[in-house]
């Protein structure tokens, strides 16, 4: 049978809730019924021997409370809770019932819990010990008080503290996994080539390439090579040259009509000042040798 550990685990009550409420003034009586409680607990004695005196005295709380205010031998509540941090002797002075559990605990020896920290109306801190105390004749020392565990409640939910190992071990291990997928990453990015040795490949942009490619593509026009071509100042709509044989040649220009090259006399028709026949042989040699430039 497999048993979660109590660390792992999240309890809460929401019958209890439902019928007595949930409030700093019974909160550890909430607390005693989880599974994180310790039923052999001094806490646990204290419930039965109170359940017994109010069966045989109706009076006995009142006369509990008396007694803790008038300590014998002329000392105070404030040097008999000297022992108490401050954070938790404010709610011992605060809360007469913690302050009688306090009292009655004093008198025990062994494992016990205490309300530590509270944050009303949906936290509160409960901090397990061990309390050892000092019998010896005319000691004034308090008690020795020993930290076993915390638990902290949020709401009705009741959760055992980490210990710091598991916070560690946590960390450590996040940290490893995350390590070990960036060492794969980069295992995945190295190549090698006999002329260049070891180094890393540059991410290719799939869109950025397939834009490019479309863009070359358009300016070939008839699907010849992919070169650049130049353009002459005010010329437009050129039409590629199929080959270096042919003797006659169609340029439109921007002026009135077309004109029509001769490639043996140099002639431009229609009257106009055209292209000559050394341009077109220029811009065949141009276009020929020129060494496209890829992005």
């Amino acid at each position: 049978m497999n048993v979660t550990p109590l660390d792992e685990l999240q309890w809460k009550s929401p019958e209890w809730i439902q019928v007595f409420g949930l409030r700093t003034e019974n909160v550890l009586d909430y607390f005693s019924e989880s599974p994180f409680f310790d039923k052999t607990s001094n806490n646990q004695v204290i419930k039965m021997q109170r359940q017994f005196s109010q069966l045989n005295d109706p009076n006995a709380g009142v006369n509990m409370t008396q007694n803790i205010m008038n300590l014998p031998d002329g000392k105070n509540v404030e040097d008999e809770l000297a022992y108490v941090d401050p954070a938790r002797r404010q709610i011992l002075f605060k809360y007469p019932m913690y302050m009688q559990l306090e009292e009655e605990l004093m008198k025990l020896d062994g494992t016990e819990y205490v309300l530590s920290s509270v944050r009303e109306p949906d936290f509160w801190v409960i901090k397990k010990q061990k309390r050892i105390n000092d019998t010896s004749a005319g000691s004034s020392r308090g008690p020795r008080i020993i930290p076993l565990q915390d638990y902290y409640i949020i709401g009705a939910n009741v959760y055992q503290s980490p210990t710091v190992f598991k916070i560690v071990q946590s960390r450590l291990m996040s940290t490893s996994y995350h390590l070990n997928s960036t060492l794969e990453s980069l295992y995945d990015l190295i190549e090698f080539q006999p002329s260049q040795g070891v180094h890393y490949k540059v991410p290719i942009d799939t869109t950025t390439t397939s834009t490019t490619t479309g863009a070359n593509n358009g300016n070939n026009v008839g699907g010849g090579s992919n070169k650049n071509s130049v353009r002459p100042t005010g010329a437009a709509n050129m039409a590629t040259v199929p080959s270096t044989t042919n003797v006659n040649m169609t340029v439109n220009t921007v002026g009135t009509g077309g004109q029509t090259v001769d490639n043996g006399g140099g002639r431009a028709g229609n009257g106009n000042t055209g292209i000559t026949t050394e341009m077109l042989d220029k811009l065949m040699v141009t276009s020929i040798r020129s060494t496209p430039n890829y992005i």
